[in-house]
């Protein structure tokens, strides 16, 4: 049985999946940077829920597109959009030098080039994301098994875009990584691009 086999037919109710990508998120970035890393508990609530969240809304919206049945594929995909909004609005929240130092020009309030490109590929991303969602409500349901067509590949390459241009710089240093676990945008460019192949390979496959 294949990988996307697998997805498809987890007996799992789309809430329990939900909520066991959610734990695992939160658990990895909870290890990873406060326990392992220097960021305070103070900062739990909001700039690391906000990693957990956007990977988490990551990780929902690859196995909504895996999934056969049209009705647990528009839950779980409606989980990740709402993941992902509250992520978007969690990071204009945040977004300062002091939460996203590797964004700024050393000693001034500019973006470097590749977190302006970074940015873009993850506000292009957010619009395919509501485009989707807007199809998603208005198709009842996701009754589609593609709700537009290539889209979602396009969603899926821009958010690889938007983690690697990130985080890439540190990718390179396993040394310096807090208790030697990959940083999240590598796990999340790594995901989205395993996602992405899939979805290729499924859709040469019904050709």
């Amino acid at each position: 049985m294949t990988f996307c086999k697998c997805i498809s037919r987890l007996s799992m109710s789309a809430k329990k999946l939900t909520l066991l990508v959610f734990i695992i998120s939160m658990s990895y970035v909870i290890l990873r940077y406060h326990f392992f890393g220097d960021i305070p508990l103070s900062d739990i609530p909001a700039f690391l829920l906000n990693k957990a969240l956007a990977y988490s809304g990551l990780l929902l919206l690859g196995f909504a597109g895996l999934q056969s049945r049209s009705s647990k594929r528009h839950k779980v995909g409606m989980a990740a959009a709402y993941f992902l909004l509250i992520h978007v609005i969690m990071t204009i929240t945040l977004f300062s030098p002091e939460y996203f130092s590797k964004f700024f020009i050393e000693d001034s309030k500019r973006l470097t080039l590749f977190a302006s490109l970074s940015l873009l590929c993850g506000t292009l991303a957010f619009v395919c994301l509501t485009h989707l969602w807007r199809v998603s409500i208005n198709t009842r349901k996701g009754t589609d098994l593609s709700l537009v067509n290539g889209l979602g590949r396009l969603l899926l390459i821009l958010v690889a875009g938007h983690t690697g241009l990130m985080g890439f710089k540190g990718w390179f240093s396993p040394e310096t990584w807090p208790g030697r676990l990959p940083p999240l945008t590598l796990i999340a460019f790594v995901t989205a691009s395993i996602f992405l192949w899939i979805t290729h390979k499924r859709k040469h496959s019904n050709v």
